[in-house]
């Protein structure tokens, strides 16, 4: 279930679809993302502006499971859009935390890393 979700979020950032990215994502969410930190409600306003043309997700994994948190770790791929974003084309690690409360399941601390190859 938690696959499905985050596809669904990085859906949203493809199609640069703030509404369905807020809609995943706490408000209050720790976002760490590019050695940039904000809240989950700053990170959605910049989606509109996401430049991504397509992203594959792989080794996915689930650190820890509980009733109401999961915490997930995998790689992602992306590709950028024009070569003003290609900062955002690369491969990262990627772990996510998702908590399930009273308005369902929603990411509520996000951390990538770029995978530099030596």
């Amino acid at each position: 279930m938690i696959y499905t979700l985050e596809n669904e979020m990085w859906l949203a950032a493809l199609k640069k679809d703030s509404d369905t990215f807020s809609t995943l994502v706490s408000e209050n969410a720790v976002m760490v993302c590019g050695g940039y930190c904000c809240t989950g409600a700053e990170y959605a306003s910049m989606i509109k502006d996401f430049g991504i043309s397509e992203y594959k997700i792989s080794d996915f994994e689930t650190v820890l499971e509980t009733d109401n948190i999961i915490q997930v770790h995998y790689i992602v791929a992306t590709a950028a859009d024009c070569p003003e974003n290609s900062d955002m084309a690369g491969v990262f690690h990627v772990t996510s935390t998702w908590k399930n409360s009273e308005d369902g399941w929603k990411l509520i601390f996000n951390m990538d890393s770029r995978i530099i190859k030596v």
